[in-house]
Order: C-alpha cells, then structure tokens, then sequence
C-alpha cells in the first residue's frame, strides 16, 4: 500500500512528465518550421525570378527587379535546379552533387494548376534530405505550362533538429528527476503536519486526552486543521471529564440515601420493635425513596434532554397567568419560613396577555424549580419576587431573592449537574440534588431563549430568562392543535 507521500508525488511527477512532454513537442515542431520558413521564401523569391528570366527571353532583365526583396531575404543557394516541359522531359537542370538529383514524379506534378507553387521534402539517394519548392508556370507564348523546381539540401537544419532533440531527451529525464525529488520534498514538508497530527491522535486513542496536535506558525489549510483538530480533543477531554464529574456525583447521591434506608432497616431488625418504631422506620424509608425518585427522575430528564429523546409539545401559553398561578402554588412554601413573595407583573398584561410557544409542563416546571430554589437559598423573613415584562419581541421573566447571593467564582459553574454553592453562603438546611438549574437551562435552550445569573454575596440573586415572544418570528407548524418540538442537549455554562 502506497503511502500520501508517494501517491502525490507520482501524481506530481505524473503532470510534470504530460506537461514536459507536449512542451518537448512545442519546441520541436516550433524549430523546425522556424528553421523551414526562411528556406521556403528564399527558394519561392529564386523561382519567381527564373520564371521572370524565361518570360523575358535571354538577356532580358526587368529594370530593378528584386532589388527590394533581394534586401529583405537571406538569400540561400539551391544545390539542385530543374527545368521540365509539359510533356515531362527535363529541359534544363543543375546539381551541386549527383546525390542532390531530383526525380521526376507526374502525378504530383500533374496535380499543380498553372501559377500554383508547392513545399516538399524529399529523401535524395544518399539518404541526405532535400526541400524541393515546385512552380508550374504559363509559356511566355501562352501555348502550355512548364515547372521550375529548386532543391536546398537540409543537412543543417537536420542538425539542428537533431541537436534540439537530444537536448530535450537529456533535459527532460533530467527535470523528471529533480521535479520527482523536490516533489517528494514538498509532499514530505506538506505532510509533516499530517505525521504529528497522527501521533497526537496515536497518544489520544491510548487514552492521553491532554496531548494536543502542535499548531503550526501559518494558519494555512494544516493549520486550521490543526486548530479544529486541538478544539475537538479540548471539547471531548471537557465531555470525559463531565461524564466522569457526573458519574462520581450520581454516586455520591445514591450512596446516602441508600445508605441511611439500610442503616434503618438493620437497626430495625436487630430486636422486635414495636409497631409505631416499625412504623416511623417505613416512614423514613419511604422519605428516602422518595428523594431517590426524585433523583432519579431529574436524571432521567437529563439523559433523554442529551439526546433530544424528549418531545416538547408547544402550544400559545400565556406567561402572565401561567406565572401568577405558580406563584399562589408555592406560596404555601415561602409562608413556612416566614417570607414575602410577590409576582409583578407587566404593564397592561390584563389586555395585551405575554404570549410564548412553549411545552406548559416544561414552563411550569422551569418557574417551579427558580422559585422553589430562591425559597431555599433566602434566610427566614426574606423576599422573593417573580417579574415579568417584555422588550424587543422578548418575554423576560426575573426571580429574584434578597439570600446569601453566589460568589463571583461559583458563578459560571451554577447550571452544571450536582454543582452546590460553597459553604461560606450556601444555606445548610437547604436540601437538594444540584440539578434543578440544569434542568432549569436545558428547558430554556430547547425553548430558542436565553439565562443568565446574576448575584452579589450578602445581598442576593436574580435569575433572568428571555423567550422569544409568539409573535416574534414564524409561528409554529401546528398539528392537532399543538406542536412537537425536539428537546435540546443540555450544555453546562
């Protein structure tokens, strides 16, 4: 099997070779008619002076005549002249040699009309090559036709030709040879990228996800490629590295749960206990069950929210009331621990309702965990406010509570699963898996809108989500009076 290297440099050598061939024929053919032309005017400019000489009888010479051409053509001796009659005898001929005789042949003479003038190049008896230039022309009486026929040898011109051939059979194996060597450079230098790319990809498959792909210095095709290349490790040592953050957390979580129910029951099971110890046994194992239910299906949302396995069926949903009735649902929570909650909502909402495309259970669930969580996070006798206004085609609705607030380095780590506030300001009565802002995020991506936190330590947090209003853009493909949307993946901020 071939190696890329070897492939481009054959396909390289390849074109280099059809290209030097047709430029060898170039070359060739342009020298030898370059090296012809010339002997071709000459002999014609001869011939047309014999013919003029035979016109005008012996002696006579036109005043003048060829004086001007004579200036303009190198003017080359013929080595043979002949003179034949229309019956095909020679009536006239001279030879430099014996070797330079022309034979007479009558069908390609027969085939000239009179004034007519034709190039051949004929083989004489030595094997030598002569440029034989033939004119039939009219009798100066005007009863018939003759043909004056010069020949010039081509003994020069073939050395010319054929030292221009050997030239470019030397030459050309020649730069076969040095384009097949820099080529094999220039697919070496171009593929050396690819070689390191290979190793690193080498390293990773072994399970080594910090190696990176050197970057060359030219951000060229290589280099991008080396770019995404290093992007997709750093995002997938990002995702191994989620995935086994979440593993050892959903541990943790399911291990103390499990771990107080068995405690439980072998205490329980140690002596015979009465019915109300047996009773507040079952209890706390229910309670704890049911925290695992809850844990499990939070991660149950999760998992099918990843792979866009779960259908969001959305319909027109009025925010206003949806958030006004979420708030008299937990209001019973927030009178537990002695605080306000309010729910503002926006102008003129009465006759202009916010209306949203959304899946109903998926909003409700969203208001649910917020303010369920600034309930948690706000210290007895605080206050928690749900707001709700529009702006620029937007929906915003605001939660927020005047708790600890979040540190500046907890921050951008909030919507991650499992993730709990540090200890300084988290409160330690509050109870919970970390997922419900996870959730939280998941259900606005898949809903096309927008969150953001912000918070200040000591004073409080403000949770802020933007969904795109009905009316804003294209509505919805409706189909028995709802739509299905797919559920994003959910992306940790």
């Amino acid at each position: 099997m071939l190696s890329l290297r070897i492939k481009l440099t054959l396909y390289y050598l390849a074109i280099l070779s059809a290209t030097l061939f047709f430029f060898a024929i170039a070359v060739y053919t342009y020298v030898s008619r370059s090296l012809l032309i010339p002997i071709d005017e000459s002999l014609t400019y001869q011939i047309a002076k014999i013919e003029r000489i035979i016109e005008l009888g012996p002696g006579g010479v036109e005043p003048g005549m060829g004086n001007e051409n004579a200036e303009k053509l190198l003017e080359v001796r013929p080595h043979a002249v002949q003179i034949i009659d229309e019956v095909w005898q020679v009536r006239d001929e001279e030879y430099v040699s014996p070797d330079d005789h022309l034979e007479v042949d009558r069908d390609k003479l027969s085939q000239l009309a009179v004034g007519e003038t034709r190039y051949d190049t004929e083989k004489t008896q030595n094997g030598d090559l002569l440029r034989v230039v033939t004119l039939r022309a009219k009798d100066p009486d005007g009863s018939g036709s003759y043909f004056i026929r010069l020949g010039y040898s081509l003994k020069s011109f073939q050395n010319t030709t054929r030292r221009t051939l050997i030239l470019l059979v030397i030459a050309i194996p020649l730069a076969l040879l040095l384009g097949s060597y820099g080529g094999l450079l220039l697919a070496n230098q171009a593929l050396r990228p690819v070689g390191r790319m290979t190793r690193a990809a080498e390293h990773i498959a072994a399970g080594d996800l910090s190696e990176r792909v050197p970057e060359p210095a030219r951000m060229d095709e290589l280099g991008r490629l080396a770019a995404t290349f290093n992007d997709m490790i750093s995002r997938l040592q990002a995702a191994f590295e989620r995935q086994r953050q979440f593993t050892s957390d959903a541990s943790h979580e399911l291990r103390t749960p499990l771990a107080v129910m068995r405690g439980d029951i072998e205490i329980t099971l140690r002596r015979e206990r009465s019915a109300e110890e047996y009773k507040r046994a079952l209890t706390s194992n229910l309670e704890e069950i049911m925290r695992l239910s809850r844990l499990v299906e939070d991660l149950l949302t999760l998992a099918r929210g990843d792979t866009g396995r779960i259908e969001l069926r959305c319909e027109p949903v009025d925010l206003n009331d949806l958030c006004r009735r979420m708030t008299e649902y937990i209001t019973p929570l927030a009178d537990q621990r002695d605080q306000t909650l309010i729910y503002e909502p926006p102008p003129g909402a009465v006759t202009a309702p916010v209306r949203v495309s959304a899946d109903v259970l998926r909003v409700k669930q969203l208001l649910l965990n917020l303010l369920d969580n600034a309930i948690k996070y706000t210290p007895l006798r605080g206050r928690v406010a749900l707001r709700l206004r529009t702006e620029d085609k937007v929906a915003i609705i605001t939660v927020a509570d005047t708790g600890r607030g979040i540190p500046t380095e907890d921050l951008p780590h909030i919507f991650e699963r499992f993730f709990r506030r540090s200890a300084k300001t988290a409160d330690r009565t509050a109870a919970g898996f970390g997922l419900g802002l996870s959730i939280v995020k998941w259900i606005v991506d898949s809903h096309g809108g927008r969150i953001e936190a912000k918070s200040e330590v000591g004073k409080g947090t403000e949770f802020i989500v933007r969904l795109p209003l009905l009316d804003s853009g294209a509505p919805p493909s409706v189909s028995d009076g709802s739509t299905e949307r797919r559920g994003g993946a959910l992306r940790p901020v």
